[in-house]
């Protein structure tokens, strides 16, 4: 932050929970259906009256690894191992857009079982739920709601176990984290910078301005704001070491598209910059909430449940999305840490 527990038992509530159904009417409606055994096709739907155009990162239409439904079984949430990416949130391309007119639809269909594993079969629960970015001449300057039905699913353990994975275990031994000395120099910078926003903002979320965080985490509950606290401190430790997570200065994995910034591993704690973090952000913003380099490492680092478990999502991306969260919600968001940490 630029300064010039929920109960353990609480917390586990709100991750692992199957979310509560509300009265919010969504401008995407999805309709979840099963293709096939782990196959799933997802039908988007603009159901309001005006035309709109959305970011699809870590949304239908990504074509990479990404959380599209949360996938339950026994009312606990089953672990995701496929990837969460950081976009810019202006100067955005077409490649990461997608415009519908009201009424209109989209399908994506996509396979559970490569980013989960689901191998112990049975009975799933899937569900889709969050806020897309609105975005107009390129910047991002709203979000939409959406939500899905309840898919049930009976799921067979044996034909799953034999679904590719999008994503093979790394060997982190082999891979050298950085070999381009002008990016290791940036993210050096980065680290230390970071070190210092997750410091201030963890001092601040403990004993700091109850309406700043009130802003941000939408309650100046004590065991909340301990919860916020112990998180940063955690990425401020692992900023200042980077033992926890294996860090990479470029694109190890292959998943950096245009608009894209950074992206986390969180099932195998790894992180990778790309090049537009390098080209296209500051070391530090000159106002707040404006994206840099600091905030944006401190955003993949609270993904990683090796930094502070359980690792965050993506629940609302950008200052407007993050702030209109619930609690619970926020707590688990890594952008309204970023947000927090240099608002």
């Amino acid at each position: 932050m630029r300064f010039a527990a929920l109960s353990t038992t609480l917390l586990a509530l709100a991750v692992n929970a199957l979310p509560v159904d509300t009265d919010d009417t969504s401008a995407l409606d999805i309709t979840l259906s099963r293709v096939s055994d782990t196959r799933i096709k997802a039908v988007v739907k603009n159901s309001g009256n005006e035309d709109v155009t959305f970011v699809h990162l870590n949304f239908f239409r990504d074509s990479a690894p990404v959380k599209k439904v949360n996938v339950f079984k026994n009312d606990a949430e089953v672990a995701f191992e496929g990837i969460k990416r950081r976009f810019v949130l202006k100067g955005l391309t077409e490649e990461s857009l997608t415009s519908l007119a009201a009424g209109e639809t989209f399908e994506d269909e996509f396979d559970i079982a490569a980013t989960t594993d689901l191998s112990s079969g049975g009975p799933l629960t899937l569900q889709s739920t969050g806020l897309v970015p609105l975005v107009t001449d390129g910047a991002v300057t709203g979000y939409l709601p959406y939500r899905s039905n309840d898919l049930k699913i009976e799921v067979d353990g044996a034909k799953a176990s034999r679904v590719l994975k999008a994503i093979k275990p790394l060997d982190r031994r082999a891979l050298q984290t950085c070999s381009d000395s002008s990016k290791k120099s940036a993210l050096s910078t980065a680290l230390k910078n970071t070190v210092k926003l997750a410091s201030a903002a963890a001092t601040a979320a403990s004993s700091g301005s109850a309406s700043k965080f009130q802003e941000y985490f939408k309650t100046t509950s004590t065991a909340t704001r301990q919860v916020v606290a112990n998180r940063l401190k955690a990425v401020a430790a692992e900023a200042g070491s980077v033992s926890a997570t294996k860090y990479y200065c470029s694109d190890t994995l292959g998943y950096c598209e245009p608009n894209v910034l950074a992206y986390t591993l969180p099932s195998q704690n790894v992180i990778a910059n790309c090049d537009l973090y390098y080209t296209d952000l500051p070391a530090l913003a000159s106002r707040c909430h404006a994206q840099d380099q600091a905030t944006t490492t401190l955003h993949e680092f609270t993904h990683a449940p090796g930094v502070y478990s359980p690792g965050t999502d993506d629940l609302g991306y950008g200052y407007d999305a993050a702030t209109g969260l619930s609690s619970a919600d926020a707590v688990m968001n890594a952008d309204s840490y970023a947000l927090y940490a240099n608002g």
